[in-house]
């Protein structure tokens, strides 16, 4: 989404500088990684909370929608989640559509302020087709890490665990700063 809201509104955001970590630039990438690996058990526990609030809402979404009960509940995939649910309800023709609509990847070059991009090869909702294959912009600080995971980026041992985030996030808009 903020991408999407930093190329959008390129001339005049409200805002200076921005971070985006660990972002799923790729919606339909990430929808298909979710489903593989060790990665299933982050989708069941994201799609579950997903359902439940929707089982919750099911007599406003029965309404906009035309939704059963049991329709949500046969859901076992993200995909179908986002098919049923998500891309209709908020305007678009279906999953495909949102993904493709949605997803910040072909946004980036229209982005004009500084941005730093963290992304880790290890996230499990990531997959190869998150990471820019072309050359970014000059404002852009793209940032992949070998390890990471889904915004976790802890070093240090398990008894001093360090958050790297936690320090390298205000490095760099004291960089900034310090350049203005």
């Amino acid at each position: 989404m903020l991408v999407n809201y930093l190329a959008q509104y390129n001339d005049d955001p409200l805002i200076d500088a921005a971070t985006i970590v660990s972002a799923p630039l790729d919606l339909g990438a990430c929808s298909a990684r979710i489903e593989q690996g060790f990665s299933k058990l982050y989708k069941n526990y994201l799609l579950s909370s997903l359902k439940s609030s929707a089982l919750q809402k099911h007599h406003l979404i029965k309404g906009e929608l035309g939704l059963s009960y049991q329709s949500i509940k046969r859901v076992t995939k993200l995909y179908e989640f986002d098919d049923l649910i998500t891309a209709p309800l908020h305007g678009f023709k279906d999953a495909e559509d949102y993904y493709q609509q949605c997803s910040g990847i072909h946004r980036l070059k229209e982005i004009k302020l500084p941005t730093q991009i963290i992304h880790a090869k290890d996230d499990p909702f990531m997959t190869d087709e998150v990471i820019p294959k072309f050359v970014l912009p000059d404002n852009i600080d793209y940032r992949l890490f070998e390890q990471g995971g889904h915004v976790g980026f802890v070093t240090g041992s398990a008894l001093k665990p360090r958050f790297w985030l936690e320090h390298a996030l205000p490095a760099y808009y004291e960089s900034l700063i310090a350049s203005a």
